[in-house]
């Protein structure tokens, strides 16, 4: 049974953060690793792999079902809105939430500091 209060759970994110993620994924596009390649792109700077933001959607709804992983048969939907930049602190927030009996449907998005929503997500979790 998940708490009553969804965590809204933060995460700073550097260029640190974001290199560091390169060495552990392998992922060394220039557009997240590369300040002159990311000033010179559409993005005006380097920007954070998607996972990076992500996070914070796995570690507030794992908190929130006091679990380590979201259970067996668990559907997840992302989608992709804006970029996350080094200097953003990212925090993830229930939008929405119904419990159907069968499944416990959620909502939630992950915003930076200016209330710009990078990443969206909707969830099923099995009863």
């Amino acid at each position: 049974m998940p708490a009553a209060e969804f965590p809204s759970v933060s995460e700073a994110v550097s260029q640190e953060t974001i290199n560091s993620y390169a060495d552990l994924s392998g992922d060394y596009n220039p557009i997240h690793v590369d300040e002159a390649a990311g000033a010179a792109s559409e993005f005006g700077g380097t920007i954070a792999h998607g996972p990076i933001a992500l996070q914070t959607f796995f570690r507030s709804l794992t908190e929130w079902l006091g679990t380590t992983a979201p259970p067996a048969g668990t559907e997840i939907k992302i989608v992709f809105r804006a970029p996350t930049r080094p200097g953003d602190t990212i925090h993830c927030e229930l939008r929405e939430r119904d419990d159907d009996g069968e499944a416990i449907e959620i909502a939630t998005e992950c915003v930076n500091q200016d209330g710009t929503t990078v990443i969206g997500a909707k969830t099923s979790i099995p009863e």
